[in-house]
Parts: structure tokens; sequence; C-alpha cells
């Protein structure tokens, strides 16, 4: 036997067997060799967490249904399972979080296509709102300036490309946005736990999973109910995703999940407005929206 085969063996003797996070077997393997569970410890580091991304991001298969309905009836549950490293059968948070961010937003922009469609539809309507449009590139040659308002079937072209900008670039935003600063309030808020920040950034991805995800009907069908519906389920959800992700209890659970919610409306806005912005931005660049109608144009 070759020296080189002798150290081989050698130093595998000295790697420590583990037990699988999935189902328990004793291996020193990369993989269990009963499961197939990659053998990574419980603790995450960023290198394991970008890892994980550029493996899972590739392809979507049935995890995607193993996943849904375990975030939506189980909160903090698929955060425990990624950290603990059962992540065989379910999507990981990265991958979960695009996939819906996706779809909320071909639902938001489907909604705000719908509505303005309709509104122009309208005679009486389309007929107002040219008055308006009207009425003030008048003034603004009055007062010697270049009209900056378009008529009203440049408006429409103009809020639809917007809209197909926001599609694309609102779930980037949002997951750039959102969940890291989410995570990073929630690392100060249980700053005493001693968790690592990814571990918050876990909880946050599948959160925001679940929030986007039932506001999908809201936005869908804007019912006088549904929305406060979805606020509530929201506000619930995360009070029992804290208690079961972070073991929380009694009066300090409840002044963090309404510190939480105040902390999220905040963020979602920001993100929101961060994901007009660069649609704005975008749009213009590559020329779909002239810059003299940024400050005119908007979803109302």
């Amino acid at each position: 036997m070759s020296d080189v085969a002798v150290e081989s063996n050698r130093v595998r003797d000295l790697v420590i067997a583990r037990p699988c996070p999935n189902c328990g077997a004793e291996s020193s393997e990369a993989y269990c060799p009963k499961c197939g569970e990659m053998m990574e410890p419980r603790v995450l580091r960023i290198r394991h967490y970008l890892q994980d991304i550029a493996q899972e991001i590739l392809s979507l298969d049935t995890k995607f249904f193993n996943s849904i309905p375990a975030l939506l009836f189980h909160p903090g549950f698929l955060a425990k399972e990624f950290v603990a490293g059962r992540r065989k059968r379910y999507l990981s948070p990265l991958r979960l979080h695009i996939v819906i961010g996706f779809l909320f937003f071909i639902a938001l922009g489907y909604t705000l296509r719908s509505r303005l469609s309709g509104e122009l539809h309208d005679t009486a309507k389309r007929e107002q709102i040219d008055s308006v449009f009207t009425k003030i590139r008048e003034q603004e040659v009055a007062r010697g300036e270049k009209p900056s308002v378009p008529d009203v079937n440049e408006f429409q072209n103009v809020s639809e490309k917007i809209n197909e900008r926001v599609q694309e670039v609102g779930p980037y935003a949002l997951l750039i946005c959102s969940t890291p600063v989410f995570a990073l309030f929630l690392w100060l808020l249980y700053r005493k736990r001693k968790l690592l920040y990814v571990e918050h950034l876990i909880f946050s991805l599948y959160f925001f999973s679940f929030a986007y995800l039932i506001a999908i009907p809201a936005i869908l069908w804007l019912h006088q109910y549904l929305i406060p519906i979805s606020a509530v389920l929201f506000c619930v959800y995360l009070f029992f995703a804290l208690r079961g992700y972070y073991a929380d209890r009694g009066l300090k659970l409840v002044m963090r999940t309404l510190a939480s919610i105040f902390a999220c409306s905040f963020i979602v806005t920001f993100a929101f407005v961060i994901s007009y912005a660069l649609a704005l931005l975008i749009g213009h660049a590559l020329g779909d929206i002239p810059s003299e109608l940024h400050g005119t144009i908007n979803f109302q």
C-alpha cells in the first residue's frame, strides 16, 4: 500500500463519527449513508449558507409542495428544521422566499394593471383624467415650462412599463432590503440568546415567505374582508413563530411580537419604496420611462 493511501486511511480514522441530524445514524462521511442527508454542523456559518444557496437555487422540485403546508400551519418549524440540519424534505429559505416573492409581484402587477386598465376604459374616468392632465400641461406652458405630464395613452403605457419593472426587481429588492434588516432587528431583540446572525436571517426569510404568500389573495381580489384578515393572520403567525423558534414565553413574547410587527411594517414599506425607485431607474436606463415623467407616474 502506498504512503498516500496509508495517510488517507489514518486521516479518515481520525474523523469523529457524528449522528445524522435527520435520521440519527452515525457517520463520519459528508452525507448520511442511510438517508442521504448532508452531515453539516448544527451551527451554520455564512459559508455553509452560501453553498446551500448555490445548490438549491438551480432547480424546483417536490420540496416546494412539502414546504408550503409546513410554512402555513407550523410557524417557526421550517427555520428550526433548517438550523438543525434536517433539510432534505424542504426548500431552502432563500429559494422559497424568491419563488413566493415572484408569485407575490406577479399578483401585484396583475392587480395594478387590471385596475388601471379598468379606469382608463371607463369613458367618463378617462375623460376626467385627460382633462386634469390637459390643465396641468396648459399651466406649465403658460409658465414657459416644458410639459412634463403625459397624455392618457402615454400614461397607460408608462405605468404598464413600471409595473413590469417592479415585477422584475421587486422580489430581489424585498430580499435585499427587508429580510436582512428584519434579521438584524431580531438579532438585537434576542441578543442575549447568543445566536448567530444567520440563524435570525433564516427565520426572517421563512417568515416573510409566509407574509407574502397570505397577501396574494388579498391583492388579487381586494375584498374588504381579505385585507384585515391577512393583517390579523400576519400578527398571529408572528406571535407563534417567535414562540416556536425562539422558545419565547409570557409578557416578553407579547412585547417582542408587538415590536416586531411595528418593525416589519416600517421595513416592508421601505422595501416597496426601494422597489418602485429601482423600477423607475432601470426603466429610465433602458429607455422605457422618460425621466421627466418620474414625478408624475404613480400606482394610484
